[in-house]
């Protein structure tokens, strides 16, 4: 064994496969900060001969930013991709240590280094989710003009924790919405279950990439190219901390590839309001789009901040009512202008991406959602120099009045 070093480590023993009348489940246990867990991922039993069971890429991947934050380097029987190895110690591992301060660089020792190649490798996959970034890889690498080694040939479906507190009857209720899209578009549709959520002491936002990819690492006999959706367009990326890994991921995405499968970072060239304009012309996008975060329910709430941003940008494109299916937008209209009002009010990218493309249109706020806006500003913003200028100090004392109440009543 290798099992040597300094003070307390993370060991990870070889995975285990379990196969029952469903499902195949891959498990190794977890040594670490002084306890023993079980980490493990599940797939339908008709998905067993795509398992790379005899790397641990999958499993070094997942457990990276736990041990990162126990400060534990990791040791791990068997193999693990050499090309991973390579990218995680040298270039991966400092870009998320700056993206998050709270994980360290550790080491990794694994009893073997692999290069050797899946030659079955064939399929170009991509998670899909329902929203608007999955949909918008859909419409450049299914719909779109691409070469067929880019075209996708399946997708999937992972629960590593975008589900909330609904959890595993969650994840399987929104499977099965999206199932008859996937079938219209005679893709198959592969749902991949763990438990890592319960493993990582990083928030979801913070590592969703590497829980991501994680599971699509263990497919690595099926999968030759993956394509994660971005979150952010090129020009707001960047290296540094950040509240969403996605800010990494062009620089990042491609550092999870091993010699078998390839991972690009997909979307980067698109605003958010140019995906949506583009997602918005696949029909089959008005039937299965599904961006909520409310996750009391596998649908559209259509007033969460998700559902509200994407009405507001596809109410000023003039798509919204293609959405009917999907969204409740009788409820919407009830606070329409209050919903534009918050967007107005953020500095954040994907608010003044909306603000930009109205100003583009020559689209016109009415002067309620403007209202709403100066509500939904701060009050250091409301003295600033320019807006004294142009508001009177009572319809600002007003304004902050109101604001204030809104803050203590939680509207």
């Amino acid at each position: 064994t290798i099992f040597i070093g300094r003070g307390s480590v993370m060991k990870i023993k070889l995975p285990e496969v379990i196969v029952d009348d469903t499902n195949v489940i891959v498990r190794t246990l977890v040594f670490f900060n002084n306890q023993v867990e079980q980490l493990w991922f599940s797939v339908d039993r008709k998905n067993k001969e795509w398992l790379a069971t005899d790397t641990q890429d999958a499993f070094v991947l997942a457990l990276l930013p736990l041990a990162m934050k126990v400060k534990e380097d990791i040791y791990l029987e068997g193999a693990m991709s050499e090309k991973l190895y390579y990218n995680l110690v040298n270039y991966y591992m400092p870009i998320i240590a700056l993206c998050n301060p709270a994980l360290s660089q550790v080491r990794i020792f694994p009893e073997e280094l692999r290069s050797a190649i899946y030659v079955q490798s064939k399929g170009v996959t991509t998670g899909f989710s329902g929203g608007i970034d999955s949909f918008c890889v859909l419409a450049d690498h299914f719909f779109g003009s691409v070469p067929d080694g880019f075209r996708i040939t399946h997708l999937l479906f992972n629960n590593v924790g975008s589900h909330g507190v609904g959890g595993r009857q969650l994840f399987r209720e929104r499977y099965n919405r999206l199932m008859p899209a996937a079938k219209e578009l005679g893709l198959e549709f592969i749902a991949i279950d763990s438990n890592i959520d319960q493993f990582l002491p990083v928030s979801f936002r913070k590592s969703h990439t590497i829980r991501n990819i994680s599971a699509v690492l263990l497919l690595q006999k099926l999968i030759r190219r993956f394509y994660y959706a971005s979150t952010f367009k090129y020009e707001d990326c960047f290296v540094d901390e950040a509240y969403d890994i996605a800010c990494s991921d062009p620089m990042a995405v491609h550092l999870l590839s091993t010699e078998t499968t390839e991972c690009i970072s997909s979307g980067c060239q698109y605003s958010r309001v140019e995906k949506t304009m583009r997602v918005a012309e696949i029909p089959l996008s008005h039937k299965y789009l599904n961006i909520c975060t409310d996750t009391s329910t596998g649908g559209n709430c259509s007033t969460c901040w998700k559902c509200t941003r994407t009405l507001v940008t596809l109410d000023i494109i003039g798509k919204a009512h293609d959405y009917r299916e999907v969204f409740d937008l009788k409820k919407y209209a009830i606070d329409r202008n209050r919903h534009i009002g918050k967007i107005l009010s953020k500095k954040l990218p994907l608010s003044k991406e909306i603000v930009q493309k109205a100003k583009e249109i020559r689209y016109e706020f009415s002067l309620l959602s403007k209202f709403y806006s100066l509500l939904y500003t701060p009050s250091a913003i409301l003295e600033s120099r320019k807006i004294k200028g142009t508001i009177p100090y009572r319809i600002r004392k007003i304004i902050k009045d109101i604001g204030l109440f809104r803050v203590r009543a939680g509207l």
